[in-house]
Protein backbone atom coordinates (compact mmCIF):
# COMPACT_ATOMS: atom_id res chain seq x y z
CA UNK A 1 0.00 0.00 0.00
CA UNK A 2 0.97 2.99 -0.93
CA UNK A 3 1.65 5.27 2.35
CA UNK A 4 2.40 9.43 0.61
CA UNK A 5 -1.31 9.20 -0.35
CA UNK A 6 -4.45 8.85 1.65
CA UNK A 7 -8.27 9.74 0.99
CA UNK A 8 -10.34 11.16 3.65
CA UNK A 9 -13.98 11.52 3.63
CA UNK A 10 -15.88 13.43 6.00
CA UNK A 11 -19.45 12.05 7.08
CA UNK A 12 -20.18 10.11 4.14
CA UNK A 13 -23.56 7.75 4.83
CA UNK A 14 -24.42 6.86 1.20
CA UNK A 15 -23.14 2.99 0.93
CA UNK A 16 -23.02 2.96 -2.69
CA UNK A 17 -20.80 6.20 -2.20
CA UNK A 18 -18.56 4.30 0.53
CA UNK A 19 -19.10 0.97 -1.11
CA UNK A 20 -16.99 3.22 -4.53
CA UNK A 21 -14.46 4.71 -1.82
CA UNK A 22 -13.77 1.42 -0.87
CA UNK A 23 -13.47 -0.06 -4.23
CA UNK A 24 -10.92 2.84 -5.26
CA UNK A 25 -8.82 2.31 -2.30
CA UNK A 26 -8.49 -1.20 -3.44
CA UNK A 27 -7.64 -0.39 -7.23
CA UNK A 28 -5.37 2.58 -6.45
CA UNK A 29 -3.60 0.78 -3.36
CA UNK A 30 -4.19 3.90 -1.32
CA UNK A 31 -5.52 3.97 2.06
CA UNK A 32 -8.68 5.83 2.82
CA UNK A 33 -10.43 6.88 5.85
CA UNK A 34 -13.67 8.03 7.37
CA UNK A 35 -14.32 10.70 9.79
CA UNK A 36 -17.47 12.17 11.65
CA UNK A 37 -20.43 9.91 11.32
CA UNK A 38 -19.27 8.18 8.29
CA UNK A 39 -21.44 4.86 7.53
CA UNK A 40 -19.45 2.28 8.75
CA UNK A 41 -17.57 0.04 5.72
CA UNK A 42 -18.59 -3.02 7.34
CA UNK A 43 -22.08 -2.48 6.99
CA UNK A 44 -24.05 -5.47 5.50
CA UNK A 45 -25.42 -3.26 2.38
CA UNK A 46 -21.80 -1.75 1.94
CA UNK A 47 -20.36 -4.81 1.59
CA UNK A 48 -22.98 -6.33 -0.32
CA UNK A 49 -22.14 -3.82 -3.04
CA UNK A 50 -18.57 -4.66 -3.40
CA UNK A 51 -19.58 -8.43 -3.51
CA UNK A 52 -21.25 -7.57 -7.06
CA UNK A 53 -18.50 -5.93 -8.31
CA UNK A 54 -16.01 -8.20 -6.56
CA UNK A 55 -17.94 -11.84 -5.60
CA UNK A 56 -14.64 -12.69 -3.90
CA UNK A 57 -15.06 -10.17 -1.38
CA UNK A 58 -17.85 -11.78 0.65
CA UNK A 59 -15.84 -14.62 1.43
CA UNK A 60 -12.61 -12.62 2.45
CA UNK A 61 -13.46 -9.02 2.77
CA UNK A 62 -10.00 -6.89 2.56
CA UNK A 63 -10.49 -3.56 4.10
CA UNK A 64 -6.86 -3.38 6.01
CA UNK A 65 -6.51 -0.15 3.81
CA UNK A 66 -9.62 1.43 5.23
CA UNK A 67 -9.77 3.00 8.73
CA UNK A 68 -12.03 4.85 11.20
CA UNK A 69 -11.54 7.90 12.86
CA UNK A 70 -14.44 9.64 14.49
CA UNK A 71 -12.54 12.73 15.47
CA UNK A 72 -12.26 14.74 12.57
CA UNK A 73 -9.79 17.52 14.13
CA UNK A 74 -8.11 15.42 15.95
CA UNK A 75 -7.47 12.78 13.19
CA UNK A 76 -6.15 16.15 10.59
CA UNK A 77 -3.82 17.35 13.41
CA UNK A 78 -2.12 13.76 13.74
CA UNK A 79 -1.63 13.35 9.92
CA UNK A 80 -0.07 16.79 10.43
CA UNK A 81 2.05 15.97 12.91
CA UNK A 82 3.01 12.62 10.77
CA UNK A 83 4.21 14.91 8.01
CA UNK A 84 1.29 15.17 6.11
CA UNK A 85 0.25 18.27 3.62
CA UNK A 86 -3.48 18.94 4.62
CA UNK A 87 -5.20 19.31 0.82
CA UNK A 88 -9.25 20.08 1.32
CA UNK A 89 -11.36 19.65 -1.91
CA UNK A 90 -14.02 22.09 -2.91
CA UNK A 91 -16.21 22.86 -5.54
CA UNK A 92 -16.00 26.23 -6.02
CA UNK A 93 -12.70 28.32 -4.46
CA UNK A 94 -9.02 27.11 -4.13
CA UNK A 95 -5.62 26.41 -6.89
CA UNK A 96 -6.65 24.18 -9.67
CA UNK A 97 -5.79 20.71 -9.15
CA UNK A 98 -4.06 20.15 -12.48
CA UNK A 99 -2.10 23.36 -11.90
CA UNK A 100 -0.82 21.81 -8.50
CA UNK A 101 2.59 20.05 -7.42
CA UNK A 102 1.89 16.99 -6.01
CA UNK A 103 5.32 16.01 -6.48
CA UNK A 104 6.87 15.95 -3.08
CA UNK A 105 5.86 15.04 0.17
CA UNK A 106 3.17 13.01 1.97
CA UNK A 107 -0.29 14.22 1.08
CA UNK A 108 -4.34 13.47 2.76
CA UNK A 109 -6.98 14.58 0.54
CA UNK A 110 -9.77 15.63 2.25
CA UNK A 111 -13.36 15.27 1.08
CA UNK A 112 -16.76 16.45 2.57
CA UNK A 113 -20.11 15.77 1.92
CA UNK A 114 -21.55 16.08 -2.03
CA UNK A 115 -24.63 18.07 -0.47
CA UNK A 116 -21.98 20.62 1.60
CA UNK A 117 -18.82 19.70 1.45
CA UNK A 118 -16.12 20.46 3.92
CA UNK A 119 -17.65 23.18 6.59
CA UNK A 120 -15.23 26.82 6.88
CA UNK A 121 -14.12 25.44 10.39
CA UNK A 122 -12.65 22.60 8.62
CA UNK A 123 -11.71 23.96 5.85
CA UNK A 124 -9.38 26.19 7.75
CA UNK A 125 -7.64 23.48 8.80
CA UNK A 126 -6.07 22.38 5.41
CA UNK A 127 -3.10 23.45 4.55
CA UNK A 128 -4.23 23.84 0.64
CA UNK A 129 -7.56 24.13 -0.62
CA UNK A 130 -7.44 22.42 -4.67
CA UNK A 131 -10.52 22.83 -6.77
CA UNK A 132 -11.33 20.76 -10.32
CA UNK A 133 -12.17 23.26 -13.09
CA UNK A 134 -15.94 23.24 -13.98
CA UNK A 135 -17.26 24.68 -17.29
CA UNK A 136 -21.12 25.66 -18.51
CA UNK A 137 -22.63 26.51 -14.86
CA UNK A 138 -21.34 23.16 -13.19
CA UNK A 139 -21.36 23.72 -9.48
CA UNK A 140 -20.33 20.40 -8.50
CA UNK A 141 -19.09 16.95 -8.80
CA UNK A 142 -20.52 13.76 -6.74
CA UNK A 143 -17.49 12.19 -4.58
CA UNK A 144 -17.97 9.13 -7.09
CA UNK A 145 -16.94 11.20 -10.11
CA UNK A 146 -14.41 13.08 -8.71
CA UNK A 147 -12.60 11.17 -5.88
CA UNK A 148 -11.03 9.25 -8.07
CA UNK A 149 -9.66 12.34 -9.97
CA UNK A 150 -7.47 13.44 -7.41
CA UNK A 151 -6.67 9.99 -6.47
CA UNK A 152 -5.25 8.93 -9.87
CA UNK A 153 -4.04 12.74 -10.74
CA UNK A 154 -2.04 12.92 -7.31
CA UNK A 155 -0.74 9.62 -7.82
CA UNK A 156 -0.01 10.08 -11.51
CA UNK A 157 2.12 13.25 -10.33
CA UNK A 158 4.10 11.03 -7.90
CA UNK A 159 4.84 8.62 -10.74
CA UNK A 160 3.42 5.97 -8.47
CA UNK A 161 1.13 4.56 -11.63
Amino acid sequence: MQNEVLLLFDSIRDPRDIAEIIHLGLAADIQIEFTGSSLNPNHPKVIAIINSWLPEFINKPNLKHVTIHHDFQKRILQLKKDGYEIIGTSSTTGEKLFDSDLTKGKHAIVFGTETSGLTKEKMSLMDKILSIPMKNNTRFFTLRAIAPVFAYETLRQKKMF
